[in-house]
């Protein structure tokens, strides 16, 4: 596919590993050029919308679609909860299977019966590590171990399923101040953060490993690689913050969400996270979804703590929301969406993305015949 077909030319794991080569790598990312859709560029320019006017997005279509079409043409023989990781795919994969549990969740079509939920416990054994518990991304694998364990507990906690073989952590993982702090939070917060919130949703996931004391030295330890200058996790980052920040402090947010906890500057991290969003309306060049997601996520989570520039929020949201109901939720963007390498991964932003865009605006924007459910309002990892 050329790139001027894709709407988002990098997948998660693609986009990590770019980020992980530091700040040439970033640069290098933000002298690409943009990759949205073409209709819908031009579109917006010739019919410039008034941000903080309401407007509607009628999901229903895309949401028929998932149930209707796109599941069914995905899913696999041999039982319930078999998918492929992209379409084309002939076996089960990690990442499929986890991630269609979750989007069919949100879009409350996960009702499965015992014989199914049996089923779809088979399917993530076939990735998990009978010595060590922990989950395996089947070749080539894009993510760390830490986010497919996370991520496979996470996705078989919305089918009230446990795991076959118990789940050990490592001696490094009890001390998990040093932990942390031995990840990269300079060039490496995004990358990092699957590993640090990683490891903290599995304390979370697995009621053996609940620890009261484990998670207040957790939460000490982030609170203080909190930047008072823009609100965001990191150390020797810009002022104003950059994409590494937000993609990062988003995975430990959710965890700080189940908690109840607030996270330190709230002021300084909406206003970072307005001024990042790029004249395309995303912020990020080469991972259009996900960024979104964490960007949003950020900043409607912490107005529920501190109402700052609520209406410069609304805004923004309604913005990139009008982006997207052209480039991922009309019948060509989503065919485009899913057509990636990690097609069934960015379906599952595509639709947190709307769950949290319809908590915001509302129902009366985010048109949907039934509610949709962010996973993260259940479980902390995504």
């Amino acid at each position: 596919m050329n790139e001027t077909g894709n709407i988002s030319r990098y997948s998660r794991g693609e986009f990590l590993r770019l980020c992980a080569q530091g700040a040439a790598g970033v640069t290098a990312l933000c002298a690409m050029p943009k990759h949205g859709n073409a209709l819908s560029k031009i579109a917006v320019e010739s019919n410039p919308i008034d941000h903080r006017e309401p407007f509607t997005c009628d999901l229903r279509g895309f949401v028929n679609w998932i149930k209707d079409e796109f599941e069914p043409s995905i899913r696999l023989a041999g039982g319930a909860g078999r998918y492929p990781r992209a379409v084309g795919k002939k076996a089960p994969g990690l990442y499929g299977v986890a991630d269609m549990a979750c989007s069919l969740y949100t879009i409350s079509a996960l009702h499965p019966s015992e014989n199914d939920r049996a089923q779809w416990a088979t399917s993530f054994e076939l990735f998990q590590n009978p010595v060590t518990g922990w989950f395996q991304e089947e070749a080539p694998a894009t993510l760390s171990p830490q986010h497919n364990t996370a991520f496979a507990l996470a996705a078989m906690q919305l089918l009230d399923l446990k795991p076959k073989y118990p789940v050990k952590m490592d001696a490094e993982y009890l001390h998990i101040a040093t932990y942390l702090n031995s990840l990269d939070w300079h060039t490496g917060v995004y990358s990092g953060s699957h590993k640090g919130a990683g490891v903290g949703s599995i304390f979370v996931l697995v009621p053996e490993l609940h620890s009261t004391s484990w998670f207040a030295e957790y939460f000490a330890t982030c609170d203080g690689l909190f930047d008072s200058n823009n609100g965001m996790m990191g150390r020797d980052k810009p002022a104003a913050g950059d994409i590494d920040q937000v993609g990062g402090t988003f995975h430990y947010s959710f965890i700080y969400q189940f908690f109840n906890r607030q996270m330190p500057f709230p002021e300084k991290r909406i206003d970072s996270i307005l001024g990042l969003q790029r004249p395309d309306g995303y912020w990020s060049p080469g991972n259009h979804l996900w960024m979104t997601l964490d960007a949003i996520y950020l900043m409607t989570r912490t107005l529920r703590y501190c109402p700052h520039r609520l209406e410069d929020v609304r805004s923004s949201v309604r913005r990139i929301v009008k982006i997207l109901e052209q480039d991922v939720f009309s019948p060509e963007g989503r065919k485009l969406t899913v057509s990636e390498n990690d097609g069934v991964h960015s379906l599952t932003a595509a639709v947190s993305i709307a769950a949290e865009a319809q908590q915001f605006l509302g129902s009366g924007e985010i048109i949907t015949d039934w509610p949709l459910k962010l996973v993260l309002d259940r479980r902390p990892f995504i």
